[in-house]
C-alpha cells in the first residue's frame, strides 16, 4: 500500500478505531464497578470464603461482569489493528506475523474471562452448599482439613483454597495465561515500535508499558490504567491531542515526535522575528523633554595678539 492510500485508509478507520478505544475504556470501567458488591466483610469470615459467599448470592452480577470485561477485551482489537498498521507502514521493525497476535491475543483473553467467571459460579455454589470434602486429607496437617466443609475462621479459608486447588479447569486456566500474556505483550511492543516512528509521544509510550506490565503484575485492579491509555489513545486517533499529534500522522513517514520546546519554535519560512532596538545612550540630565538639543558649533581657536 503506498503513503497516500494508507493515510487514506487511517482517516477512513480513525473514528471508528478512536470509538473502540473510548467504548473499551467504559467498559473496563464499568465492570469494576459491577463487581464491587461482591466484596462484602462479614464477621468472622476471612476473605476467600466472604468472596465465595456473595458470588453464589449474586451470580448473575458476577457473570455480568465478565461479560462486559470481555466485551472490553474483544474491542482492544481494532484498537491495536489501527495502530498496528500505521506503525508498520511507517518502518517499524514488526514482524508481519505480529498481526496473527493482535487477532487471537484479545479473543483468548475474552473468552478465558467467561470461562473463569462460570467456573467460579459452580465453586461458590459447590462452597456455600457445602457439598464437598476431602476424605484423603492428612488428619495431621493444621487446619486439618478432614474437618471440611467449613465457612467460618482459618479453617473455611482452607477449606475453600483446597476446593478452588481440586476444581481448577485446565483450559480456562491456559487461554487465561496465553490470552494475559499476549494481550500484556501488545500494550507493552506497539506503543514502543509507535513511539520509534513518531506516532505516539513518549509519555503514551510509557503508559502502554506500564497498563501492559500490571496485566502480569496485577498490583492494581485491572482496568484502571488500561482504560486511562485508551482513552488518550482514542483522542489521538481523532487528531484532537492537545498541542497536536506527531508530524508522522500526517506526512505517513517516520518523523520524531516533537518536544516541548520544538513545538514552541516558529515554523520554518515564517516571518522574521524583530530585530532588537540598537540600545540608546542615557540622555544628559535636563535633556530629552523638550526640544532636541542644538549641535554646538565647532570652537574656534583664540588668536593670540603678538606683542
Amino acid at each position: 500500500m503506498n503513503k497516500e492510500a494508507q493515510l487514506q485508509w487511517e482517516a477512513r478507520w480513525a473514528r471508528r478505531a478512536a470509538l473502540a478505544a473510548f467504548a473499551a475504556a467504559v467498559a473496563l470501567v464499568a465492570q469494576i464497578v459491577i463487581s464491587l458488591p461482591l466484596q462484602e466483610d462479614r464477621p468472622g469470615i476471612e476473605s476467600g470464603p466472604d468472596s465465595l459467599l456473595s458470588v453464589d448470592e449474586r451470580p448473575a452480577q458476577l457473570l455480568g461482569s465478565a461479560l462486559v470485561l470481555a466485551a472490553g477485551i474483544l474491542l482492544l482489537l481494532p484498537v491495536f489493528l489501527y495502530l498496528f498498521r500505521a506503525t508498520i507502514h511507517r518502518g517499524a521493525a514488526i514482524p508481519k506475523w505480529f498481526v496473527y497476535l493482535v487477532y487471537i491475543g484479545p479473543v483468548l483473553y475474552a473468552l478465558a474471562v467467561v470461562l473463569n467467571s462460570l467456573d467460579q459460579i459452580d465453586l461458590a455454589h459447590n462452597f456455600a452448599d457445602r457439598s464437598y470434602s476431602f476424605p484423603n486429607a492428612d488428619p495431621q496437617d493444621d487446619p486439618d482439613l478432614t474437618q471440611c466443609p467449613a465457612i467460618n475462621g482459618e479453617l473455611g479459608e482452607a477449606c475453600a483454597e483446597e476446593l478452588a486447588r481440586d476444581s481448577t479447569n485446565v483450559l480456562a486456566l491456559g487461554l487465561s495465561l496465553a490470552g494475559r500474556l499476549a494481550v500484556a505483550f501488545l500494550f507493552v511492543m506497539l506503543p514502543l515500535r509507535a513511539r520509534r516512528v513518531g506516532l505516539l509521544s513518549p509519555f503514551m509510550s510509557i503508559l502502554g508499558v506500564i497498563a501492559g506490565a500490571l496485566l502480569v503484575l496485577p498490583i492494581v485492579p485491572f482496568g484502571i490504567i488500561q482504560a486511562f491509555w485508551l482513552g488518550g489513545i482514542g483522542v489521538l486517533y481523532l487528531g484532537n491531542w492537545p498541542g497536536g499529534r506527531g508530524p508522522a500522522w500526517d506526512s505517513g513517514e517516520s518523523e520524531p515526535w516533537p518536544s516541548a520546546a520544538q513545538k514552541r519554535r516558529p515554523p520554518e519560512g515564517g516571518p522574521p522575528e524583530p530585530a532588537p532596538e540598537p540600545e540608546r545612550e542615557p540622555a544628559a540630565p535636563g535633556e530629552g523633554d523638550g526640544e532636541p538639543a542644538r549641535e554646538r558649533p565647532a570652537s574656534r581657536k583664540r588668536k593670540r595678539k603678538r606683542t
